[in-house]
């Protein structure tokens, strides 16, 4: 995997349940701010989320919710579970670089 690729993880609903409640593709890139487009439940939508993704990423509380996934399991499970399709890698960096010039840690603002 180079730098630049999406990593992509399912979050699950709680640590006793194995239902994916939202799955957050993330970029991890040298020398800058992670990169993270997340399924928004409540908007029903794909968003721009980088502190909402690494407060979930980066919290040892959350070890238990998270699970790293390939593409296509991340698109099957967005299919199946989400009722939505997970956005090519250029629609997510489209969200990603919005969301760097909007300045949004979760947006954009409803």
């Amino acid at each position: 995997m180079s730098d630049d690729e999406f990593q992509y993880t399912e979050l699950m609903r709680n640590a006793s349940h194995a239902t994916v409640g939202s799955i957050i593709a993330h970029q991890v890139l040298l020398d800058r701010p992670l990169r993270a487009v997340i399924w928004s439940a409540q908007h029903s939508d794909w968003v721009a989320a980088p502190a909402t993704a690494a407060a979930l990423l980066y919290d040892d509380q959350n070890f238990e919710r998270l699970r790293d996934v390939d593409r296509a399991t991340a698109e099957r499970t967005a299919r199946e579970a989400l009722h939505a399709e997970l956005p090519s890698v250029d629609e997510l960096n489209a969200l990603a670089d919005e969301g760097e010039r909007m300045g949004w840690d979760y947006g954009p603002p409803r």
